[in-house]
């Protein structure tokens, strides 16, 4: 598992309140039955994602198609770090 996969993973456990997230598979919903993140949750982990990665995933992504599962959003923000990654 990636640094950025775990990362999100533990933020994602944070948010929800609930540990599962660390050991779930990559195709968990984020939304209601998968994680259980509300919309509250979605716009905190939002918000923590562009803090974070300086990532701003509402900005890019107007569907928000990225936060349909943990393998998703992991994709999403890891495509937006190697472009960062290689201007260094």
């Amino acid at each position: 598992m990636t640094d950025v996969s775990r990362e999100l993973r533990q933020l994602l456990a944070q948010l929800a309140g609930d540990e599962s997230a660390l050991d779930a598979p990559d195709e968990t919903p984020l939304l209601r039955a998968g994680i259980g993140l509300d919309s509250l949750g979605g716009t905190l982990l939002l918000a923590e994602i562009k803090r974070r990665y300086g990532v701003d995933v509402a900005d890019e992504d107007l569907n928000l198609d990225c936060l349909a599962s943990i393998g998703t959003l992991t994709a999403y923000v890891r495509a937006r770090l190697a472009p960062q990654a290689s201007r260094s």
